[in-house]
């Protein structure tokens, strides 16, 4: 497994982290990696959202691309 380190956090940052772990009865270090998999685990999500809104919004279209392209081909 990997592992990082994360340089000049702010004390009071750090501070509001060893209380939440704390009420979570978990450590920093466990805090650390819940917080970076959720994290990554939401981007992919927002990426899957937009990319469905993108195809509904496309599908269906009546727009007939061909014309254009040769429009294009013959500048």
């Amino acid at each position: 497994m990997a592992q990082v380190l994360v340089r000049d956090l702010d004390d009071r940052i750090v501070a509001r982290l060893k209380m939440m772990a704390k009420a979570e009865n978990i450590s920093l270090e466990q805090k650390f990696r819940d917080m970076a998999a959720r994290e990554a685990m939401d981007v992919e999500a927002r990426f899957e959202a937009a990319s469905r809104r993108s195809r509904e919004q496309t599908r269906g279209s009546a727009l007939d691309s061909t014309a254009l392209i040769r429009e294009d081909r013959d500048l």
